[in-house]
């Protein structure tokens, strides 16, 4: 199965590429047609090919109580709850490679 054949490029937002994980789970439209194991075939070339090429343009917030609050949102799953697990962390070490390692525990806030 190639790639192309679902998606020509990967999504440009993190949002779509979440949305595009859910029809996937969904087997929406030709989805339907895939095996489990085609849909996580699928899943997986996805997120490499977007971690691949758009996971350095995540947009994290350069003030820390947003960049908090993102950051939390999405290690809980509240925020991109589609997207798989080693995605979601990649996504919180670009937190990490702004605000500092740890996370919003350790990050130093400012007054």
């Amino acid at each position: 199965m190639s790639q192309s054949r679902f998606f020509p490029h990967p999504p440009v937002s993190v949002d779509d590429l979440d949305a595009f994980m859910h029809r996937i789970d969904a087997g929406d439209g030709e989805l339907a047609a895939l095996s489990d194991e085609g849909r996580e075939q699928l899943r997986t070339e996805l997120a490499e090919a977007w971690l691949a090429d758009y996971l350095d343009d995540y947009p994290v917030p350069a003030g820390l109580d947003d960049a908090a609050a993102q950051y939390r949102a999405i290690a809980s799953g509240d925020r991109y709850p589609h997207l798989p697990e080693h995605v979601r962390e990649d996504l919180l070490i670009q937190f990490n490679a702004v605000h500092g390692e740890g996370g919003p525990e350790h990050w130093k806030w400012q007054e």
